[in-house]
């Protein structure tokens, strides 16, 4: 917190001195060095370049908890799915309250719950029933907005946590008033009592009241070489606010046999089109996902 007040009074002074312009480019940098100054730097941790390979890459595999939510997200045969089950308290109810994702992720093979292929987003409701758009559709302004097709983007996309490893994933949405983030420094931090090699990432926020700045910081937690938790935190008003905490239970570079797949006779209906069959709630029928 001492660091964020020096930079804040040094951003005062600057203004004044230099200007808005100035300010903010010298600002960006001073920001860094004092981030680097303010504890022992070391390089980044060695799986880092890895992780960015891996996400950067046509294949890859991860599994993290988002509040208690187990994500799965994996990319593969130029296909990016995911899917989402409920672990921890929910799994007693799961079965009563979303039978649906019960179903997702029971047997053996596992199918997924969004997908994206051949320039097509698929949204299952169940493995043998999908709605399906294509992806030029998509800003389409007679797109029922119930049926959520803005948000598929984000249902297929790393986190903003993991995301700092593939900022320009083609699936991520982000605020264009958020920076990518750039490695800051290395350090130690300590979690509920466990203590963590950290790497620090740092992007500059543009706030929505104008040219005010604040600092959004993103913690790559490592344990025994390996990430375990990822976490973002906004710096502004000389406060430190969480934002979200992943954890990591598993990234790879090849998709677990049977952990997706798409069940080729799935009977596959169009998205809603604005029309009377809209109205009448009657999905068109476009065939199945084996002809897609």
């Amino acid at each position: 917190m001492q660091i964020y007040l020096k930079i804040s009074l040094l951003k005062v002074t600057i203004k004044k001195t230099f200007g808005g312009d100035v300010m903010k480019k010298f600002f960006t940098i001073m920001l860094m060095l004092m981030l680097v100054a303010a504890t022992k730097v070391s390089a980044e941790q060695e799986k880092a370049d890895e992780y960015r390979k891996i996400f950067s890459s046509d294949t890859f595999y991860v599994e993290y908890d988002d509040k208690n939510v187990k994500q799965i997200l994996a990319e593969k045969n130029g296909q990016r799915m995911s899917r989402t089950t409920l672990g921890g308290r929910y799994a007693t109810i799961v079965s009563v309250l979303n039978p649906i994702a019960a179903m997702f992720q029971s047997g053996s093979t596992k199918y997924p719950e969004f997908l994206h292929s051949n320039g097509k987003y698929y949204k299952f409701a169940e493995k043998d029933y999908a709605t399906m758009i294509e992806e030029d559709r998509l800003d389409d302004e007679n797109l029922n907005p119930k049926e959520g097709w803005s948000a598929i983007n984000k249902n297929l996309s790393l986190p903003d946590e993991l995301a700092v490893f593939n900022w320009k994933d083609k699936y991520h949405v982000v605020s264009k008033s958020i920076s990518e983030p750039v490695y800051a420094t290395s350090m130690k931090k300590v979690v509920n009592g466990t203590t963590y090699d950290c790497d620090r990432y740092a992007s500059t926020i543009k706030m929505a009241s104008g040219r005010k700045e604040a600092m959004l910081v993103f913690d790559m937690l490592y344990q025994n070489g390996e990430l375990v938790i990822a976490q973002s935190a906004i710096f502004a008003n000389d406060k430190e606010y969480e934002v979200n905490k992943l954890i990591i239970k598993k990234i790879s570079n090849k998709v677990p046999d049977n952990e997706f797949k798409v069940y080729e006779k799935a009977k596959v209906y169009s998205a809603g089109q604005g029309d009377m069959n809209d109205l009448l709630e009657i999905p068109v029928f476009v065939g199945k996902f084996s002809d897609m």
